[in-house]
């Protein structure tokens, strides 16, 4: 992508901020990664993604072959599918030290444009805490501990929790995803709150089709009020309903959910402790902070997911 800003690393006590990641137009954070003595290359920062992953025609260029020897289940928004996996030697960004990563291999046409080379997921941040300011484009690695607990990373890496909306509506299901643009709605909670114009055509960004063609489905405006996420509050956000694979998969098929995107995240700080398995959601800026009590996050014990 031509144009990519420079990366900057600064000290702070023993943390370490990685600064002036590249903002996309759609609002996802990006980063350049060198692959051995390969790259650069653009890689989307995701922390809907379990596994790192890598479009195919670039794992080929760095020795890939397919033979389906080493390959597994990939759970994305919007299928469950077979992929292979590919170790990526010395993968480094913004400075940090190299690492090996087991990553997974996005089938695409090569002759197909893409607008990233790969997806940046939770195993590529070598910190047991870190934090994600994503109105200031920032990862600070090495991050104090979170004030609070307003969610929970479960055994897939995934950060999971729960939101509160107007007319007393409270444990709706989130799934935090830095991958997503938008912020996305099951049925069930479709039907529960105000809707908004009629159904609209709208690109779902699949783990899969973030990297190849996109993927088109029908989306139902959905208008959310007084959402408060964390110590998040927004007085609105449009979402839209779309009937995804991660619903059922997470077991929320059944109960009011949503995978919560950049227009949100755009506005907010996660804090993450990967030890006590906990994170935490706090406003990027006072206008949007939330005064008095705080969500009390989803447990292990009543989400196994």
């Amino acid at each position: 992508m031509a144009g990519f800003a420079a990366l900057g690393l600064a000290a702070s006590g023993n943390a370490e901020t990685i600064t002036q990641l590249e903002r996309a137009p759609s609002g996802h954070l990006l980063t350049q990664v060198h692959i051995g003595p390969d790259g650069p290359y653009t890689f989307l920062l995701d922390t809907g993604a379990s596994n790192t992953a890598i479009a195919q025609p670039v794992a080929e260029a760095l020795g890939f072959q397919s033979a389906w020897g080493n390959y597994g289940d990939v759970q994305s928004l919007t299928a469950r599918f077979s992929a292979e996996y590919f170790m990526l030697q010395d993968l480094r960004f913004a400075g940090l030290a190299p690492v090996s990563l087991d990553s997974v291999v996005i089938p695409v046409d090569g002759t197909h444009e893409r607008p990233v080379a790969g997806l940046l997921g939770a195993d590529a941040i070598p910190a047991t805490r870190y934090a994600l300011d994503f109105a200031s484009a920032t990862l600070t690695l090495d991050a104090g501990r979170p004030d609070h607990a307003d969610g929970y990373v479960n055994a897939q890496n995934l950060l999971l929790g729960q939101a509160d909306l107007s007319q007393g509506m409270h444990g709706v299901r989130i799934l935090i995803d830095s991958g997503s643009a938008q912020t996305l709605v099951n049925a069930r909670l479709r039907a529960q709150v105000q809707q908004r114009g009629r159904r609209v055509s709208y690109t779902i960004d699949g783990v899969g089709s973030r990297l190849i063609d996109d993927t088109s489905a029908e989306a139902q405006p959905v208008l959310l009020r007084q959402l408060e996420l964390g110590g998040l509050c927004l007085n609105s956000v449009l979402g839209l309903q779309a009937d995804l694979e991660i619903f059922e998969a997470l077991d929320w098929g059944q109960m009011p959910a949503m995978v919560i995107g950049m227009d949100v995240l755009q506005h907010a700080t996660i804090t993450v402790d990967r030890e006590a398995g906990t994170f935490e959601i706090s406003a990027s800026d006072a206008a949007n902070a939330c005064h008095g009590e705080r969500v009390i996050p989803l447990t292990r014990e009543r989400d196994s997911h």
